[in-house]
């Protein structure tokens, strides 16, 4: 009605105190009978406050009861806005624990805490019963008024979050509806989306069916009109191109086949192709990038009236760059062929210094100046030598062979040319110790992996300096990582450290994959360590790394000690064996048979030169016991060393018989021991590998095959 004005329900509280005057205290602010203190002292309420919701009083002594009671308002569903609640009410539990107990069962109440002790622990009993937001405290005594306020404040802040709440609660009720609207909606649009892609799909389908055959076709097509403009072309053509088909629809044929900067230099020549007739031609289009077949065949109409020219581009850039990496390929194959005949008369060249110098050594006093001159001699030659087997292997494409060397005086000769190539600001610390130091490699695959490591370390010390140190020791089974051919399970430990940078934790695992590299474009291929690893692998041995960053980096390799090891150190030291017996040696070459003559009469044998092979065969028909043994050139005008071989065992089947040769390429050791020859020596050959071959020949031991000296 108008004018009337509803009261609102009162709002329900609860005071909890052992004290019987504190609670008539709280009756008479909160809900007295009769307003006894308006107008006293400002305690009483104004003429606003009488329209205000009054209160709804729940008394209770002790912390139990006061629980009882709000357990009992929610089953209700009356719940309390506020609880007034005195920490110490003996005997029985305090407020506190009431506080906890109500909380715990109604989350949203507002509790005031009220105590006479000024030692009261605030944060504790927030702890104890949070939020914070929803906990205050009053000390005793407290003015009356400032309890009427807090129950007005409390209340209405407990009646607003309740309003809050049921209004968002509203909300996500009015959300959650409205979201299940849209997505009804977008159901019905997807449906719809879905249903126009179909048909798209239907209509993109026929049209490839229509289009098919003519897009199908992987090769290059396109339709020149008579006004020489691009009529249509398939994919095949757009896609070399890089432009949708229709971008080029209607565009003169120069821009198909010219570069911009060269108009008509191909389309003259494709547009001769127009006259009406087939043709078929190779031709190499700048602006398709390739090399192509291209057939011209005339389009007409049913009347016979033409309506341009269909040209098909078959693309050939592979089969043109097959065809020139096989030319390529004979060209390296002439090379080799050139190669290996260099390498033969190099070789013969070679054997006459080598021969000459090392009769010169043995004729000088073993400490004189001579003796020094012709060893740095012979030095070089064996250096020569072993470049002429590198030509030898590249000519064969075959991977040399792996012999047993000794790894101590091939690092130290390595490090002499690496000297050559650090800066000064890099010192070369050489730490190789006694002990045995043969392995079965190639020298060139252990001097790459020194090489190579030393390469990066200096690298990394460029802009520093600091100290390579490169170190060589055998290492006992216990300590070596590797397995296989080592004798015992020893291994040779072969190191190189530098006081660089070091190398970081999180590229230590990469750092011998190909092609990874840290160094700047220009400065590196990424490929050292990993070549260096897979020789390492190759010889059953391995390859580890420890860095700290800031302390540098050691690569240790381990390789599988020979197990001719010791022999191995003993024969390079050995002295050539003097012999007894007749020799033939036979080489067309005048100062190589001369130079083999004085060898082996240098070893006491008497020996008989011939430059004729068919001279020496025909001495040896004569008289075949006149000679205990043949030593034969292979490479030989008339009659070359394996004829000569096989009359002489026609004529003598017991005779030794040892071939030399710098190069051939129809002769190897298994060739060599099917015509019946004891040894295949590779020339030039050192006087005491010569002694040890003839040795074994004549006392019928086999000489292992292929040797070099």
């Amino acid at each position: 009605m108008p004018g009337t004005t509803t009261t609102p329900a009162p709002m329900r509280l609860l005071v909890a105190d052992d004290e019987p005057r504190i609670l008539d205290l709280f009756t008479e602010i909160l809900a007295p009978e009769d307003d006894l203190l308006d107008g006293l002292d400002g305690l009483g309420g104004t003429a606003a406050s009488k329209t205000e919701t009054g209160f709804e009083l729940t008394l209770c002594r002790q912390g139990e009861a006061a629980v009882a009671a709000v357990a009992a308002a929610l089953r209700e569903h009356r719940p309390y806005a506020a609880a007034f609640l005195d920490v110490r009410m003996p005997p029985g539990r305090g407020g506190l624990v009431a506080a906890e107990e109500i909380r715990a069962m109604d989350p949203w109440v507002q509790i005031v805490v009220i105590t006479a002790f000024t030692d009261l622990d605030a944060d504790a009993i927030a702890a104890r019963v949070p939020p914070a937001d929803k906990l205050l405290y009053i000390q005793k005594p407290f003015h009356p008024q400032e309890i009427r306020q807090f129950a007005t404040s409390l209340c209405a802040k407990w009646r607003a979050e309740r309003d809050f709440t049921a209004l968002k609660s509203r909300l996500e009720t009015l959300v959650s509806e409205r979201t299940a609207a849209l997505a009804g909606a977008n159901r019905k649009l997807t449906r719809e989306i879905e249903e126009r892609e179909r048909v798209t799909g239907l209509i993109a389908a026929a049209k490839r069916e229509w289009e098919g055959t003519f897009d199908s076709v992987q090769d290059m097509v396109v339709v020149i009109d008579r006004d020489r403009r691009v009529r249509r072309l398939n994919l095949a053509m757009a896609h070399r191109l890089g432009l949708p088909p229709r971008d080029v629809v209607g565009r003169e044929c120069t821009f198909l086949f010219d570069a911009p900067e060269r108009p008509g230099e191909r389309s003259n020549e494709i547009l001769a192709m127009t006259d009406g007739r087939y043709h078929s031609r190779e031709l190499s289009i700048p602006r398709l990038r390739g090399e192509f077949l291209v057939t011209a065949s005339p389009l007409s109409q049913a009347d016979d009236a033409s309506i341009g020219t269909v040209f098909v581009a078959h693309d050939i850039t592979e089969r043109k760059n097959l065809e020139n990496r096989l030319r390529q390929s004979q060209k390296m194959e002439a090379i080799g062929t050139l190669a290996g005949g260099i390498a033969h008369d190099f070789n013969n060249i070679l054997g006459i210094i080598m021969g000459f110098a090392e009769m010169i050594e043995g004729d000088a006093a073993p400490d004189s100046s001579l003796a020094r001159r012709v060893g740095h001699i012979l030095s070089a030659c064996r250096r020569a030598r072993d470049l002429v087997l590198q030509i030898l292997s590249f000519s064969r494409q075959s991977e040399p062979g792996a012999s047993c060397l000794r790894v101590g005086p091939l690092v130290k000769e390595t490090l002499k040319l690496i000297r050559a190539t650090v800066p000064n600001s890099i010192a070369i610390k050489e730490n190789i110790r006694p002990g045995r130091d043969a392995v079965l490699a190639e020298p060139s695959q252990i001097q790459q992996i020194l090489m190579n490591l030393c390469s990066n370390a200096a690298h990394a010390m460029r802009e520093t300096g600091g100290v390579l140190e490169v170190g060589l020791e055998e290492t006992p089974a216990a300590a070596c990582p590797v397995r296989g051919n080592a004798l015992a399970g020893d291994c040779l430990h072969l190191w190189v450290r530098d006081t660089g940078p070091g190398i970081p934790p999180e590229i230590q695992e990469r750092i011998f994959d190909p092609f990874f590299t840290t160094k700047k474009p220009g400065e590196g291929t990424g490929m050292g360590l990993s070549v260096a690893h897979g020789v390492v692998r190759k010889y059953n041995g391995d390859i580890k790394v420890k860095s700290t960053p800031g302390a540098g980096a050691t690569f240790d390799v381990y390789l599988p000690l020979a197990a001719e090891a010791d022999e191995a150190a003993a024969d390079t030291q050995a002295a050539p064996s003097m012999g007894r017996g007749r020799v033939l040696f036979v080489d067309d070459e005048e100062a190589l048979a001369e130079i083999g003559r004085e060898l082996l009469e240098s070893l006491g044998y008497a020996v008989r030169a011939e430059t004729d092979s068919r001279r020496a065969l025909e001495l040896l028909r004569a008289d075949p016991a006149a000679f205990d043994l043949l030593v034969t050139d292979q490479n030989m005008p008339g009659l070359s060393g394996a004829d000569l071989a096989r009359g002489a065992l026609a004529a003598r089947p017991d005779l030794p018989v040892l071939m030399l040769t710098g190069f051939s390429e129809t002769m190897s050791k298994e060739n060599a021991r099917a015509i019946g020859i004891r040894d295949l020596l590779l020339k030039p050959i050192l006087r005491r590998d010569l002694a040890a071959a003839i040795e074994a020949a004549l006392h019928g031991g086999d000489g292992g095959g292929e040797r070099k000296g």
